[in-house]
């Protein structure tokens, strides 16, 4: 009762919560369910960024969307995009337009937020002349205490009245869930829903019809953000960290597939709990321990595996950190009682073995630690010939001293009087250490254990004490050399992270003005307000342009080069059609090499070869290699660019050249972050250095590895191996 009483007052209390969160976590990774194909997402990623070039976009490229799945028949289009303010007059407008021709399909993004300076909250949301054609849901989400996202509302107030959660509206609009919903209702979001089953299509490839209409016809889309420096993140379970839209749209899934989660009732689970301690406490009173032990790890072992069945087929979620508590509790505190009776019968045959052997007077004469007999006041009666060396006297001069004599209070018994020192060594049973001092005055270490004897109505103590100092000394040594390495490895660490967070911060500050002027430098060379005047200066606005650009890519590697040095950047895989990668950035590359006089080809084994992986790492792993080999070529030189796929299935990528070549012993420096085979600022060949660093670092995100084969004036070959699919 008082084990079960404690369970349910910590299962009360939330106290177990720190331990359930990660077993649902786990729960999470070995249930695998598929999403369902009535919903979509459309990303707005890394690659669409990159291809539209500035940010935030114009409206008009909504716009432009809208139209695209209008006219593809889907069944809503839900934007996961802030529209509270006016951009122009003309983007503006085309949004508008856009939005009345999707006849009551669209579903724009609403916000709350709180306000110090108000202290209230703010509701903020799509324009009017937008609102009016469109359908309002909430775009916020709720984390629990931990911070991380695991429950969402079916709905929210908002500006004076109740609107959808970006989840409800998905599934109200797939025909999944009916209005109107409940403001209190909410619901677990089941992240055992698979990102890889979620269909995910790039912005810029529906913007620009690249995707079969198909794919969208009678299917809710979520539009929505997913690029990492766009800063929509949210702290979610099994993940840490995932774009909003994809959390919106594993919140959506969850209610679309029927895996909304709920916990079990607290009623249900007391009653089950008092069940299972009952069960445990009959186990425990009627075998022994390691019968008890399996009983409790079986038991365990089930009530998880229920817990997953539960919420694997009915999306009901058991807690099973009360009965792990509850069983530990139930069946320790039986194991305590049963054996305490056993206890005392050892505490008592050991102190007759330490009798027996006080009583072997010649045993404990020679012993190698001092044995000491004393009264209950503490004066010396016997002595052994160890305590004799030890303490400097014979055992003459020392019966009848008071042990208090040859003990000096220090910091090691905060400052205890002997008595109290006796007094904790019989109470504990457990040796202490003590500072002592020999009859010349000399002053060492010893670890004294003390323990009671009564013989024929006479309470004595039994001391065993041995002299410790050249082991303390022998500590001291250690744990001041265990200081000095925890230091410099602490010192080593901290430089190496003020480095690293040093390029990162100089990065993202050098990126901003050098965006500024490489956007003027190209609207001043457009003449878009006007003819500069002079061709010259058309000239002069190409080449800040080009050197504009060439640093901004400067500073990129060294911005990437920082997030792999704080493991920050992570793949994320997806199938990807490496032949048709090849052959667009043989296309790209082509155009280079020919103005730089040299000869590109591409080989691919396969007219299509699919391979899971990360599109974006590897393109730009490619690319750096492309860009060496054309760099540093000869004159009518030639890079060919081969994808081959072997028989065990891995995957070889590779880029040749016949240029310049690389010397053996350099090739391990080109490896390495700055480093370059031709150094000094009197060098041939421009960069960083960061090339081959960076794409070696892809390629290992990626799991592969990355080879160099070269030879000084004949050319050089570099290999990405990527493992089996």
């Amino acid at each position: 009762m008082l084990a079960l009483s404690v369970t349910v007052v910590a299962y009360y209390s939330q106290s177990l919560d720190v331990i359930e969160r990660p077993l649902l976590e786990l729960r999470f990774k070995l249930i695998n369910q598929g999403a369902s194909k009535d919903i979509v997402i459309v990303e707005i990623d890394p690659k669409s960024l990159r291809e539209v070039g500035v940010w935030p976009w114009k409206r008009s490229l909504h716009a432009l969307l809208i139209d695209r799945l209008t006219a593809a028949e889907a069944a809503a289009i839900v934007l996961d995009v802030d529209f509270s303010l006016a951009s122009n007059v003309t983007d503006d407008t085309a949004l508008e337009k856009a939005l009345a021709r999707s006849n009551g399909r669209t579903v724009l993004a609403a916000f709350r937020q709180w306000s110090d300076a108000d202290n209230s909250f703010i509701d903020v949301g799509p324009m009017p002349r937008f609102a009016q054609h469109v359908e309002i849901a909430s775009a916020n989400v709720f984390p629990g205490p931990d911070g991380l996202l695991w429950r969402q509302p079916l709905a929210q107030e908002w500006n004076q009245q109740i609107i959808p959660t970006l989840a409800s509206s998905i599934a109200a609009r797939s025909g999944h869930l009916t209005y109107p919903l409940d403001l209190d209702q909410d619901f677990g979001i089941d992240y055992s829903i698979s990102l890889a089953s979620l269909q995910r299509y790039s912005f810029s490839d529906v913007a620009q019809g690249l995707i079969d209409p198909a794919a969208f016809k009678g299917k809710v889309v979520l539009v929505g953000a997913t690029a990492v420096e766009l800063g929509d993140n949210v702290a979610t379970p099994l993940y840490k960290s995932l774009p909003g839209a994809l959390a919106q749209m594993l919140a959506a899934q969850s209610l679309v597939i029927d895996r909304a989660l709920q916990p079990l009732s607290t009623s249900a689970t007391i009653i089950c709990l008092m069940l299972v301690t009952a069960f445990i406490a009959a186990i425990s009173w009627n075998f022994g321990l390691v019968s008890i032990l399996m009983v409790v790890l079986a038991c365990d072992a089930a009530i998880f595996g229920v817990a997953l069945a539960a919420q694997s087929y009915s999306s009901q979620l058991i807690p099973v950190t009360p009965f792990f508590f509850g069983t530990f509790l139930t069946s320790g505190s039986s194991v305590l009682i049963r054996y305490h009776q056993q206890g005392l019968k050892i505490i008592v045959e050991r102190l007759e073995r330490i009798r027996a052997q006080a009583l072997m007077a010649n045993v404990a004469k020679n012993a190698f630690d001092a044995l000491i007999t004393t009264d209950e006041l503490g004066r010396i009666k016997t002595t052994n010939l160890a305590a004799e060396r030890i303490f400097e006297i014979d055992t003459a001069n020392a019966r009848g001293r008071d042990m208090s004599d040859f003990y000096v209070p220090s910091a090691i018994t905060d400052g205890a009087s002997f008595d109290q020192v006796l007094e904790t060594a019989v109470t504990t049973g457990m040796p202490v250490r003590v500072l002592c001092k020999r009859t010349t005055g000399r002053a060492f270490h010893a670890e004294m254990a003390v323990t009671k004897m009564n013989e024929n109505g006479s309470l004595d103590l039994i001391l065993l004490m041995r002299d410790i100092d050249p082991r303390v000394r022998a500590e001291r040594n250690a744990q001041r050399k265990e200081r000095l390495l925890v230091a410099a490895k602490q010192q080593a660490e901290l430089a190496n992270r003020a480095k690293t967070e040093f390029l990162a911060n100089m990065s993202h500050e050098l990126k901003t003005p050098l965006n500024a002027m490489m956007g003027f430098s190209e609207t001043m060379r457009s003449e878009i307000f006007g003819p500069l005047g002079s061709p010259k200066y058309a000239e002069y606005c190409t080449d800040i342009y080009n050197s504009g650009a060439r640093l901004l890519t400067t500073v990129t590697d060294v911005l990437d080069f920082a997030r792999l040095e704080n493991d920050e950047l992570a793949a994320q895989k997806e199938d990807v059609d490496l032949t048709e990668l090849v052959t667009r950035l043989g296309e790209s590359s082509k155009v280079r090499a020919e103005a730089a006089g040299l000869t590109f080809t591409v080989e691919a084994s396969e007219r299509e070869l699919l391979y899971k992986t990360d599109e974006r790492l590897l393109k730009q792993a490619l690319s750096a290699l492309i860009s060496n080999a054309i760099k540093f070529n000869r004159e009518d030189g030639s890079v060919r660019l081969m994808l081959l796929r072997k028989d065990t299935g891995e995957i070889n990528l590779s880029v040749s050249d016949n240029g310049i070549g690389i010397a053996a012993d350099e090739i391990e420096n080109c490896l390495k972050a700055f480093g370059q085979a031709n150094r000094g600022l009197h060098r041939k060949f421009e960069g960083t250095g960061l090339g081959l660093t960076l794409a070696k670092k892809y390629v290992e995100t990626l799991g592969g590895e990355l080879q160099i084969v070269s030879r000084v004036d004949e050319g050089t070959t570099v290999t990405i191996t990527l493992p089996s699919d």
